[in-house]
């Protein structure tokens, strides 16, 4: 392998460990971060997966109340609208629905909104309903996830995500910064030894 090829190579390798450090393991619709500082404005991302042979054609995510300054993120291919309650400066936004595109079978998308997390420490739940091209809806609306028994129907109400309110990200925050240091210590790994292949190279 020439040595250009294995520097480019170790790079591409070292960038999927980072990727793969820092991205959390989502399985049906999911609301990220899962944890939030309190009073701080925050992108929030949701990530709507297509479990059915069906495409996804629309999503509607119902907003916890406490959030404040909502404003949704252009998706292109989709349409959004807000529902709000109040009027001018005191209107509050409490639902955000993209439809018009579509998520085809076994794929995913993300859709995302900015807004001011509570004043205070809480829970946020996050109620969202995904409809599919052959109109049936899957509705992601549990507050806690049932262990056991009969297995229950394809649209039975699933989980919803939940994102954490809190005042201080210190002792959460120290197993990220382990993981992505971690990615980080790869890339820097890989990275020294293309760059001494390199010097060997011309040597």
């Amino acid at each position: 392998m020439k040595t250009k090829d294995m520097f480019n190579f170790l790079l591409s390798a070292g960038l999927s460990a980072v990727s793969f450090a820092a991205t959390p393991a989502l399985a049906h619709v999911s609301v990220t971060p899962t944890e939030a500082r309190v009073a701080t404005s925050q992108i929030f991302t949701v990530n709507v997966p297509t479990e059915k042979e069906n495409p996804t054609v629309a999503v509607k995510l119902v907003l916890p109340e406490g959030l404040q300054r909502v404003s949704p993120i252009v998706k292109p291919g989709w349409t959004v609208a807000t529902r709000k309650t109040g009027d001018g400066e005191g209107a509050n936004v409490t639902e955000i629905s993209w439809a018009g595109g579509q998520i085809p079978a076994e794929q995913r998308d993300l859709f995302t909104f900015s807004a001011q997390a509570p004043a205070s420490e809480t829970t946020l739940v996050w109620k969202t309903y995904q409809t599919y091209q052959d109109g049936t809806v899957k509705a992601w609306e549990k507050e806690a996830e049932e262990h056991g028994g009969a297995e229950e129907a394809e649209n039975a109400p699933g989980p919803a995500s939940k994102t954490h309110v809190i005042n201080d990200l210190a002792e959460d925050k120290g197993n990220s910064d382990l993981s992505t240091g971690f990615g980080v210590s790869v890339v820097a790994l890989l990275l020294a030894g293309a760059s001494l292949l390199m010097q060997l190279r011309k040597k």
